[in-house]
């Protein structure tokens, strides 16, 4: 599978600001230097809403080149990147002209994105005092998205509390996986545009991938805070089959200072008609692989399934049904039946591990008012609202938890399903 939680190498490094202190040279976190860039004290206090609100003015940008061949790109800096090579990856040092310098991981296999924020914020955990860990933005760079989250934090010196700010991105593409930290308040949307335009830069040597036949990315948002995203990628398999690929990650707060993680990877394998063939389906909880399950058609409505569900190893057959549904035979389904009203509702039958890794979970997906793209999609007692476009499909999922809402909602989509 895909799915592989990489250790971050290094420890965030940077500045923290003394938040109740008439010294503007206390000492950072362990391993930082103390700013140089911050302004002295007036009145014998830190203006920490002004070193907060600090941006940089768009700097030039710098040539970056693997000493391997590798990757190539370019940054914006305030002098010239330092490139240190590592295991499995490339240590990118940026000069900003601030406290601290931006630092880069570009690493040569995948990393997940859930996994990655979750072990940042651990270490950043270990050495200070957390006391606001968000997400703050999620975007599309080029083919993949890009999370960006922020963890506030106070250490203790001599003369009182240290107040810091680290600033997390995390790109999980296919061939050239970045990640970068910035540790100094101030700077949140510079760190963004900075990180962008080098995620967007980085080129590999070698052919370019055949673009799949259709993608899309959806950003979830809880309260329109972005709290995850879903990648879905369907390509052309033997036969007229479809072979989808979709990942997807979730950033839930389990706290003011925790962030609770979940990373999925997902291939269905489906025939011309749109029944399932096969499926891999991995699941990382926090970091920690939880659920490692694979399906495969055995004759007709008779399946294999084996693997790990937490914890716990499994091996065994069962019979559907009926035919087990995948995404493009369901969109088919809902933009040939059920929006044109041949069907009232449609009852599907899905392998989804995460709900039941050893039986097929039963949908009911029924059309909203006469003209309208709006359906409801039941699975036991779950329910939820969704709208598709007129290809069948999923533009907007809203599916109420506890006292609000979680929205689901397609930023980009490209081709055909």
């Amino acid at each position: 599978m895909r799915l592989r939680t990489t250790l971050l190498l290094g420890l965030l490094t940077g500045c923290a600001t003394p938040a109740s202190s008439s010294k503007t040279d206390a000492p950072a976190p362990a391993e930082a230097a103390p700013s140089s860039s911050e302004p002295a004290p007036a009145a014998g206090k830190i203006d920490l809403k002004a070193l907060s609100a600090r941006e940089l003015a768009p700097l030039p940008k710098q040539k970056v080149s693997a000493p391997d061949g590798s990757f190539t790109g370019e940054v914006e800096a305030a002098g010239a990147p330092t490139l240190q090579p590592g295991e499995e990856l490339f240590v990118l040092s940026v000069p900003l002209g601030t406290g601290s310098p931006l630092t880069c991981f570009v690493y040569s296999g995948p990393v997940d994105a859930g996994g990655s924020i979750y072990r940042l914020v651990e270490m950043a955990g270990q050495r200070t005092e957390l006391t606001r860990v968000r997400t703050t933005d999620i975007r599309l760079i080029g083919e993949s998205p890009a999370v960006y989250a922020e963890a506030e934090y106070l250490v203790n010196v001599p003369r009182g509390k240290a107040a810091g700010l680290a600033k997390m991105m995390v790109y999980p593409h296919d061939r050239l996986p970045l990640v970068c930290t910035h540790d100094e308040l101030g700077y949140s949307e510079s760190f963004k545009r900075v990180t962008s335009g080098l995620a967007a830069s980085l080129q590999s040597p070698g052919e370019t991938p055949p673009a799949p036949r259709y993608f899309e990315l959806n950003v979830i948002r809880v309260q329109g805070h972005p709290v995850g995203f879903e990648k879905r990628v369907m390509r052309d398999a033997a036969g007229g089959g479809r072979l989808t690929e979709v990942e997807s990650s979730l950033f839930f707060p389990r706290s003011l200072k925790e962030l609770s993680v979940q990373d999925t990877v997902s291939s269905e394998l489906s025939d011309k008609d749109g029944r399932l063939v096969a499926r891999d389906y991995a699941r990382a909880s926090n970091g920690a692989l939880d659920i490692q399950m694979a399906l495969k058609q055995v004759q007709g409505r008779e399946y294999h399934y084996e693997g790990t569900h937490l914890g716990k190893a499994l091996n065994g057959d069962f019979t559907a049904p009926a035919d087990l549904a995948t995404e493009p035979g369901t969109a088919r389904l809902v933009r040939e039946r059920l929006l044109p009203g041949k069907d009232p509702e449609l009852t599907l039958h899905y392998y989804m591990p995460s709900a039941n890794p050893v039986a097929p979970t039963q949908q009911v997906l029924r059309k909203g008012t006469a003209g309208s793209r709006e359906l409801t999609v039941e699975m036991g007692p779950l329910k939820a609202t969704l709208t598709v476009d007129a290809q069948g499909m999923t533009e907007k999922l809203m599916t109420p938890m506890g006292g609000t809402e979680l929205v689901q909602e397609r930023v980009q989509a490209r081709g055909t399903p």
